[in-house]
């Protein structure tokens, strides 16, 4: 007890701890699943009790998480060390030495495949390639016929003469043009498969692997060049759909059908021999020697091409000012890193080839697409650069008629910053093009990259997705400009010079009011929409951002009632049609011509010039004075003894003129006309002149009415009456009129005279008020 009590407490429980330690290795050792076999696990398992289970448990997790650190820890140092040591491998395990035996043995595997379709004879074999020469010369004989019978038909889409097409038209165009031809293919395929279940190939089942393979590859040709005809259209350049020439065409429709039909045949060869029992060393050692010739023949067509993109990336380069040293080196050596690349990808492919590793993913032939997706991908990157450059529009057009220098060397700024920042975004899209493309094909041959796998898919579902939003937004702008131009009148400019009285505001139509606030909802709604796809690719989770998008709007919405109610205000003035831009409208205390809407506010131009910004809300009723016709009504003054059937007859003519002159007749929908006699006043005799015009037109045919009706009437000598006051006063033989009297009766009559013109303005305030949105009237 001594010794006991003389050992410090924490040494006593340091060795408590590390008995049990120890206790519970040896109980894991024993209990390890390495050390029992494979076929007695279950029943192990089954004596064992609950704590040793979850003691077993608890060591093979550990373990398992020992493994992974240290090859977290010592990963890099482990493969340096097997680098090390390569060359202290056998030579005959080493892949690359198994390649000479496999070549020199494959001349006798693929004769003893071709045997097989003979049923193992040589005799056999030609027997069966002479039938299906003889059926394949059958079905090309029956399309000839098939060609002759239908030769009205094919000039109907081929031989007719082609009209200059555009866009889309050349597409659909060369299809059309391509639909005879396609109909041949289907002919000929009919007739040859028909022929092949005709004659005796029962007895000899792989000669079927040989027609087919022969089949396959020929129907694809065929198909595949008609398809390049139609985007190349070497021989018909009113077709072609590639911006290119016609030696570019030509050039790319030989390389392409070439490409794709020896890919096809090449993989359709592979699947013959194997299917005909051919080892699977001679197979790789086919496949190398076939994907080795379409690699050198890549590399020509590289070669040959070489001058061409020069060329090209230096006129791009001068056409955006972005000249310089780098550019013109990359332009001479573009070819090299190329080049280089498809060398890589072939000895990769020959290597695990040699090495026997089998992918299902066709990396080989995914990575040979890599020019012609970042030739695709880096077009629409470039598209979507340049068409959101032009949708910020960043620079204003000058006027046709602008003389002052300043401005313009402002304007050429604007374009070269507007050219750097769209060479800029450029180069960005297309090294971020390249670099998903390069991990992309890292991954297909199973080099992992860190985050490769996500930072791709963001790549390209964020180009994609911009690219369908700008396509979407160009498609929706250009018809709503087009429609918008549909409804501008030709002659706006002449109305805005015009002296209109109502604002010189050119009356529009409902699309022209209500198309731009729908491109304004559209372009809302698309950046949106493309802005949380790309969001999400990048792997942040929009489910939050939707929710709180909703609780902001709500609290917005009660926050902001007045906007609300504007907003919806003008959501049904629009909705019920009540106004458009270019009426002249009055709404309240305030009229004017609607200059233009937006979704809270209606701008009214006043005739006399001030611009008025109305919220939608505060509008109330309106009256709109430019649906329907205007009536107008104004009086002429005679004196009593004119004769008012003449007077009638004279306007009556004037306004037949009127009807049949070139530039008032459209206006009018009730010609001028006279309303008979009105009034008689003390010292005039009052008749009434209206007619009906167009809104807007009335002021001017109002003007030109009253010039022709007063030089109609004074050449029939017919005068307005003057303001006038007559006393009678008794007469008085023999007494002449003395000065006071003379004097009294013209202060008397001028009072009169004053009086009647006072009473004559009140009178027509009062018109006015009961009419205040028709200014002049």
């Amino acid at each position: 007890m001594k010794i006991i009590r003389s050992i410090p407490l924490h040494l006593l429980f340091l060795s408590l701890f590390f008995l049990i330690a120890v206790s519970t290795s040896l109980a894991a050792e024993e209990l390890s699943l390495d050390t029992i076999p494979q076929d007695q696990v279950s029943s192990v398992l089954a004596g064992l009790s609950d704590e040793q289970v979850r003691g077993l448990l608890i060591s093979e997790l550990t373990k398992e998480a020992e493994n992974t650190a240290a090859e977290t820890k010592g990963g890099v140092v482990r493969n340096a060390a097997n680098a090390l040591h390569l060359l202290e491998e056998n030579p005959n395990d080493i892949a690359a030495t198994r390649f000479i035996p496999s070549l020199i043995q494959l001349p006798a595997e693929i004769f003893n495949g071709l045997k097989r379709i003979g049923n193992n004879s040589m005799g056999g074999f030609f027997f069966v390639t002479a039938l299906l020469c003889l059926i394949f010369a059958l079905g090309f004989l029956v399309e000839f016929f098939v060609r002759r019978f239908t030769k009205d038909f094919r000039k109907q889409f081929q031989e007719k003469a082609l009209p200059d097409l555009d866009g889309p038209m050349r597409f659909i165009a060369g299809v059309m043009r391509s639909i005879p031809t396609y109909i041949n293919i289907l002919v000929f395929s009919a007739t040859v498969i028909f022929l092949y279940f005709l004659l005796p190939f029962d007895d000899r089942p792989a000669a079927q692997f040989f027609f087919l393979t022969l089949l396959f590859p020929l129907i694809f040709f065929r198909c595949i060049r008609e398809i390049s005809q139609i985007l190349c259209a070497p021989d018909v350049p009113n077709l072609r759909v590639l911006p290119v020439d016609d030696a570019a065409s030509r050039s790319i429709h030989n390389s392409l059908v070439f490409l794709l039909s020896y890919t096809f045949t090449a993989v359709f060869i592979l699947a013959m021999f194997n299917e005909l029992q051919v080892s699977r060393a001679s197979l790789n050692v086919l496949g190398i020697l076939f994907a080795s010739v379409l690699i050198l023949f890549i590399i020509s067509m590289i070669l040959r091409s070489r001058k061409a993109v020069r060329d090209h990336i230096l006129q791009q380069s001068e056409r955006n000012h972005t000249k310089n040293w780098i550019v013109e080196q990359f332009a001479q050596l573009w070819h090299v890193p190329v080049i280089i690349y498809f060398i890589i990808i072939n000895f990769i492919m020959i290597n695990e080839q040699l090495a026997g590793v089998q992918r299902d993913n066709s990396a080989f032939l995914m990575s040979l697409m890599v020019l012609p997706i970042f030739v695709l991908f880096e077009g629409v990157g470039q598209w979507v650069v340049r068409a959101s450059i032009n949708s910020l529009r960043i620079v204003t057009p000058l006027p046709e008629d602008n003389e002052d220098e300043d401005l313009e060397k402002q304007y050429e700024e604007a374009i070269l910053r507007e050219r750097k920042i769209s060479v800029t975004a450029g180069r960005i899209v297309r090294l971020a093009i390249l670099a998903a493309l390069m991990v992309w094909v890292l991954k297909l041959w199973g080099y992992q990259v860190p985050y490769a796998t996500e930072i791709t898919s963001a790549v390209f579902q964020s180009l994609i997705a911009m690219a369908l939003g700008l396509t979407a937004w160009r498609f929706a702008s250009s018809y709503i400009e087009r429609k918008i131009k549909e409804t501008t009148p030709e002659d706006e400019d002449a109305n805005k010079e015009s002296d209109d009285e109502f604002g010189n505001a050119a009356q529009r139509g409902r699309s022209y009011t209500l198309l731009p606030m729908l491109r304004k909802f559209i372009a809302t709604t698309l950046i949106i929409m493309v802005g949380l796809i790309v969001i999400s690719a990048m792997g942040v989770n929009i489910g939050p951002l939707l929710a709180g998008a909703g609780v902001v709007g709500i609290a917005i919405g009660f926050g902001a009632q007045k906007l609300v109610s504007d907003v919806l205000s003008g959501f049904f003035y629009l909705f019920d049609d009540a106004f458009r831009v270019g009426e002249y409208i009055q709404a309240g205390n305030v009229s004017g011509a609607v200059e233009s809407i937006t979704l809270r506010n209606v701008m009214l131009r006043h005739h006399r010039g001030m611009l008025q910004i109305v919220p939608h809300s505060d509008l109330g009723s309106i009256t709109n004075f430019m649906r329907g016709g205007i009536i107008v009504k104004f009086n002429l003054e005679f004196p009593y003894d004119t004769d008012v059937d003449k007077v009638r007859k004279i306007i009556k003519k004037v306004g037949r003129a009127m009807l049949e002159d070139e530039e008032f007749g459209k206006d009018f929908i009730n010609p001028v006309k006279s309303a008979g006699v009105r009034e008689i006043t003390a010292s005039v005799m009052v008749i009434r002149v209206k007619f009906k015009a167009q809104p807007g037109t009335h002021f001017v045919i109002r003007r030109e009415a009253y010039r022709r009706i007063t030089d109609a009437l004074a050449a029939q000598g017919i005068h307005y009456a003057h303001r006038k006051v007559i006393v009678e006063l008794p007469k008085e033989e023999n007494q002449p009129m003395t000065d006071t009297t003379r004097k009294a009766l013209e202060a008397g009559a001028a009072a009169e005279i004053i009086q009647q013109e006072e009473e004559a303005q009140k009178k027509a305030e009062g018109q006015t008020k009961e009419k205040p949105g028709m200014p002049g009237m």
